[in-house]
């Protein structure tokens, strides 16, 4: 009897064990020791995240006020010879303080792409200097016009070898330009598109059919890339299709 009984008291003491509070905080403990490792991982990561999108929304905006402070308009430009547009872009687009904020955007990039450079058939340097690129090529269009960004284009852009092919001055069958530059990969079964600036449709929320500036890199080749400054502000970019810098 007496061991049936202690037997009893043994089997409710564990049962009350396990149910009680002290198994629910050492559970709940060990829940906080993994939360706090896991935070411990991932918040600098994060932090680096957040730091390098504030440089770079900040560089965007010096970028963007140093190319419309240029002492020359649309106009002007269009009136120069080759030989004048050339030198302006050297002078302007060559000089230090230029080269500074592209080099600096360009190694922001690098960082935010690291992921993506290895899944397409790209020079490893690619896809940072066309995501810099492309914006400034976006900047000079609204400030100085599409042929500035043009011989801006020109001057960063040249040949990747036998296995790239670039198009300028793309128009349609009604003549009017629809891209300032398209580069293509010559790959074994297909030609695929790797950069493009061009100007059309964009997926915005609510739906437009009006024409914006905008540029595509791959391996997101899809996705378009366009300047939030361009676009009125009750538009909206479309997830997954836009992205508005």
């Amino acid at each position: 009897m007496f061991k049936k009984t202690l037997l009893v008291l043994i089997t409710l003491a564990l049962v009350i064990s396990i149910g009680s509070p002290f198994s629910s905080e050492a559970s709940a403990e060990t829940h906080s020791i993994h939360s706090q490792e896991l935070e411990a991982l991932v918040t600098p990561t994060v932090l680096q995240n957040e730091q390098a999108n504030k440089e770079l929304d900040e560089l965007e905006m010096k970028m963007g006020e140093y190319i419309e402070s240029l002492p020359f308009t649309e106009k002007e430009f269009e009136n120069m010879t080759e030989s004048e547009q050339n030198k302006v872009i050297d002078q302007y687009f060559n000089n230090e303080e230029f080269l500074a904020l592209e080099n600096r955007m360009k190694q922001l990039d690098s960082k935010s792409s690291q992921s993506e450079i290895t899944t397409q058939a790209l020079p490893i340097f690619f896809v940072p200097i066309a995501m810099t690129v492309g914006r400034v090529a976006l900047m000079a269009i609204r400030s100085k016009g599409a042929r500035t960004a043009l011989k801006y284009l020109k001057n960063r852009i040249k040949g990747f070898g036998k296995n790239y092919k670039i198009k300028w001055d793309v128009r349609n069958d009604k003549g009017q330009l629809r891209s300032l530059v398209v580069v293509l990969h010559k790959g074994k079964k297909k030609t695929t598109r790797v950069f493009a600036v061009d100007n059309g449709k964009i997926p915005l929320i609510p739906k437009t059919s009006t024409w914006y500036w905008h540029f595509h890199v791959a391996p997101k080749d899809k996705i378009h890339h366009a300047l939030r400054a361009s676009v009125p502000k009750k538009y909206k970019a479309s997830p997954g299709e836009t992205i508005l810098h």
